[in-house]
């Protein structure tokens, strides 16, 4: 299949890319007016205050500018501000378009990167360093207190049991196992965990264990998690790479994923990889992971099965202080290319990448950047999707995503997109972020 099939186009009428134009990018850039309103009634510097001041104007112009659709502009020359060059070739190549008429993948990254630029080309350290998206990470991560600890003390079980899980005659509850800690890091973004069952052999192993993972599946569109299983299986102690998305809660379950992986010998390592800067409100940077941990420590916060959290603490923090959990950046995360530029434009992640016997992405943009955020048929195979990224690749990946968006590939007929479209009507499957995909591809050929 050719691979110039069309973006979405914040253009489009009806289209989720339109109503988040219009909608959502005012209201973000208002939200960080507020929040940098609020800062500056606690600083004692005037120089400090006034020039929050000054950013708070730059953001009401910026804001202006989506409200009224004008054409986008290029980022100014200045030694401060990274890859302008490279922004503002792209921004060359789709001269003319405005905030209302544009691919809606580049031009969101694009909104991401003008905040950035406000805070960046600024005198004072305050401002220059600002996570202007803290304070709605910690109050969401706050409000997760009790799945948290219910997920802490519940891991803690499960190891427990490590023994039992290990044992060769127990391969179907390792499996089950897995795909149970998957599904937590899948579902990230939710704290419903009712449906998820108790991380221990006999009721994994029960009747009623399966069933609730069955259940808990059904809404997994694009379901390759046995197919990865197969392949960690053929390749014990792997080295993994996670892509990460939200801060807060997801995070946390990110840390579990990473540390069960390693826990069980799985992975022999994992790498997570970080954002440069303040990306896609709650994506995380380097600063989200001690605050995690400090968090996770609050007993003002997270008051209940103090014990399994200050244990669950303790292993997170051994794992990343051991050097089994690294953590990374790359500036081509950060930049408005699709994943089908990387081996052009970031060819040293490229080949990194492929030294890793798995690369897990999480969350819908870094899906989106894997298909090109493009309309892609829904039957589309998500090896084919991906492009560059796919088959010969040498980089194997599993996507892990909730859908929150118009692109959803990899649905194994035309009669199931049928039925999700009467299931969930006016394309709701592919946006209210009750359905997901685990999807997979081997893109290193097997020797």
């Amino acid at each position: 299949m050719s691979l110039e099939v069309l973006p979405v186009w914040t253009s489009e009428p009806g289209s989720m890319a339109n109503e988040t134009a219009i909608m959502r990018w005012p209201r973000i850039v208002q939200d960080i007016v507020k929040d940098v309103t609020e800062t500056c009634s606690q600083l004692s510097s005037q120089d400090e205050k006034s020039e929050g001041q000054m950013i708070c104007r730059d953001l009401e112009l910026l804001h202006k500018e989506i409200t009224t659709n004008e054409r986008l502009s290029l980022l100014p020359q200045d030694e401060r501000l990274s890859d302008v060059e490279d922004w503002n070739a792209q921004l060359g190549e789709i001269k003319g378009c405005s905030w209302l008429a544009a691919p809606w993948l580049f031009t969101e990254c694009y909104l991401y990167k003008r905040v950035q630029a406000i805070f960046v080309l600024t005198d004072t350290h305050i401002w220059r360093s600002y996570d202007y998206f803290k304070r709605q990470k910690d109050s969401t991560f706050a409000r997760s207190s009790a799945a948290v600890e219910e997920l802490a003390a519940r891991f803690l079980n499960m190891v427990k049991e490590k023994d039992a899980f290990t044992a060769e005659t127990n391969a179907d509850a390792q499996r089950l196992l897995f795909t149970e800690m998957v599904e937590i890091a899948l579902w990230g973004n939710a704290t419903d965990l009712s449906m998820l069952g108790p991380l221990s052999v006999e009721d994994l192993q029960s009747l009623q264990g399966r069933e609730s993972i069955a259940k808990s599946r059904r809404n997994i569109v694009d379901d390759d998690l046995d197919d990865v299983w197969r392949f960690l299986s053929r390749h014990p102690r792997a080295n993994i790479d996670i892509v990460l998305d939200n801060a807060g809660f997801e995070f946390f379950t990110d840390m579990l994923l990473a540390t069960y992986l390693l826990e069980m010998k799985i992975a022999s390592s994992i790498r997570m990889h970080v954002k440069d800067f303040p990306w896609f409100v709650s994506d995380v940077i380097p600063s989200d992971i001690p605050s995690l941990f400090s968090h996770l420590k609050s007993t003002e916060i997270f008051p209940r099965h103090r014990q399994e959290i200050d244990q669950l603490v303790t292993r997170m923090e051994n794992q990343l202080s051991s050097g089994a959990i690294q953590v990374q950046q790359h500036p081509f995360w950060t930049t408005g290319h699709t994943y089908h530029d990387m081996s052009s434009h970031a060819k040293d992640l490229f080949e990194d990448l492929k030294g890793r016997d798995l690369v897990i992405t999480k969350g819908d943009l870094n899906y989106r950047k894997l298909t090109r955020d493009g309309l892609w048929p829904h039957t589309t195979p998500f090896e084919n999707a991906i492009g560059p990224m796919g088959r010969g690749s040498g980089i194997n990946i599993m996507a892990l995503r909730t859908n929150k968006a118009d692109v959803v590939v990899g649905i194994e007929t035309e009669e199931k997109v049928a039925e999700l479209h009467k299931e969930a009507p006016n394309c709701a499957w592919t946006r209210n972020g009750r359905y997901a995909v685990i999807s997979f591809n081997e893109g290193r050929l097997p020797n």
